[in-house]
């Protein structure tokens, strides 16, 4: 048996605030915690390589993945399947080619206020929509590794695993 291909980490922490370049300008953003705890119920999010569909690790390739919000942020976990793509992440993972995460989220529920010409944005409840592994992420503490180091996530990972076989 071929030991699984584990990545986690964080895909962003709370409190953390991020320069966002959109549509209508620069913008400030911050997630509040629990902003996506009734998404994540729903096991409707994928896992992308750079945001890109051309290599989209979705769930029919790319295993068992794990959302969990803690204190810290929105944590995660992936048992990646055993396959070429795959294989490719995670050795990128693995040699700190990549080690950074980013979100992409819908149908937000947020404050906004103005000081001057900054806008600030604070994410109170969204719907995640997929985790992407990147190398410039717009929140700098987000972080992906090798293996799991939380063993809450873990945990909750392999009660996922059970109950989904």
């Amino acid at each position: 048996m071929t030991k699984p291909l584990v990545i986690s980490g964080y895909a962003l922490c709370w409190n953390e605030r991020a320069c966002i370049y959109g549509d209508q300008g620069k913008f400030y953003e911050q997630f509040l915690p629990g902003v996506f705890v009734d998404s994540i119920k729903k096991r409707h999010q994928t896992l992308r390589y750079l945001h890109l569909s051309s290599l989209d690790f979705a769930s029919a390739k790319m295993g068992q993945l794990t959302l969990f919000e803690d204190e810290r942020g929105l944590s995660f976990n992936i048992e990646l399947e055993n396959n070429n793509e795959n294989h490719l992440l995670y050795n990128l993972v693995r040699d700190g080619q990549v080690n950074h995460v980013s979100v992409r989220f819908k149908n937000a529920e947020f404050k906004e206020t103005k000081r001057g010409r900054q806008s600030f944005k604070l994410i109170q409840r969204a719907e995640l929509v997929e985790i992407s592994i990147v190398e410039n992420p717009a929140y700098k503490t987000s972080i992906v590794q090798v293996g799991c180091k939380n063993s809450r996530l873990e945990l909750i990972s392999k009660i996922d695993k059970a109950l989904s076989s």
